[in-house]
């Protein structure tokens, strides 16, 4: 028989919520006088975005997508403070759902600018939300994705350096450390969110303890990617979608199992992939 054993935690983080309920009352408030459009993808999950869409939420590319009359909605990730001030020019309505620690960032990152510093990112440069704190950043900012490029970094000027909320603290404090061996004056933001860490945490701990690791969430989640790789470092794991993935008769080979979930990943999904584990003859239980 087949143990599962979820992280009690799994599932959507406070940002994500409060992005999908608002955006979910807004949909539902009554005719808008323009359609109603995520300016990027809300969150990424993909059954998350199709559920709102199949409720009437469009989502466009890029600032040309959006036509006078629209309501946009701003991802969670945020955008850069120059795309933000083009669509208010516009006439459209904006409700910004950015994370509010996404936010905080933001203003961290305005603060010291105008002390002077040179502003280091350390995180992924293609993702959504590092595009956004390097634009409030402007020429002042730089992006790090891991440690050793800071081996080629030759400027003297003072730094502060700041996280991509959902990359892992090891890579925070690897690329902190290596700037700290050039002698740097630096300010050094621990900017990472806690639920991400704790869960990221939580499938370390428990993926050594296991026989296999399910990790639910979009395939373009950086968060849910990042769960996936902790917990594929200790063993057998799998990246699973929804329970459309799961593959039953290869997990109920392995006696014990560890789930989580990413950040964006809806609780009706999760759900979904236990009930199916449940009825396939699987204990499950809550850590």
């Amino acid at each position: 028989m087949t143990r599962v054993i979820v992280d009690r935690n799994a599932g959507f983080c406070g940002g994500v919520r409060r992005a999908i309920r608002s955006t979910g009352k807004l949909l539902s408030g009554g005719p808008a006088p323009g359609r109603i459009v995520s300016y990027g993808q809300l969150v990424h999950n993909r059954e998350v975005t199709d559920a709102l869409a199949e409720q009437g939420l469009q989502s466009v590319a890029s600032l040309e997508d959006v036509a006078d009359g629209d309501t946009v909605v701003i991802r969670t990730h945020g955008i850069p403070p120059e795309e933000e001030r083009a669509l208010r020019w516009r006439q459209v309505e904006v409700s910004d759902f950015t994370c509010p620690r996404v936010k905080r960032v933001h203003q961290g990152i305005v603060a010291r600018c105008k002390e002077g510093y040179r502003i280091v990112i350390v995180g992924d440069p293609l993702h959504p939300e590092v595009k956004g704190l390097l634009g409030y950043a402007g020429d002042s900012g730089v992006v790090v994705s891991k440690a050793e490029e800071v081996r080629g970094y030759t400027d003297r000027r003072k730094i502060a350096v700041f996280a991509q909320t959902t990359i892992t603290p090891q890579l925070f404090t690897e690329v902190v450390q290596a700037f700290e061996q050039k002698g740097l004056e630096m300010a050094v933001s621990n900017t990472l969110c806690p639920f991400v860490v704790n869960r990221q945490r939580w499938i370390q701990r428990f993926s050594r303890l296991v026989d296999a690791s399910l990790i639910i969430g979009g395939k373009n989640s950086s968060n849910t990617r990042k769960l996936y790789t902790l917990a594929s470092d200790n063993g057998p794991a799998y990246h699973l979608s929804g329970a459309a993935d799961l593959n039953l008769e290869e997990i109920l080979e392995y006696p014990l199992v560890a789930l989580t979930a990413g950040a964006s990943t809806a609780d009706s999904t999760i759900q979904e992939v236990l009930a199916a584990l449940q009825a396939a003859g699987a204990v499950i239980e809550h850590r």
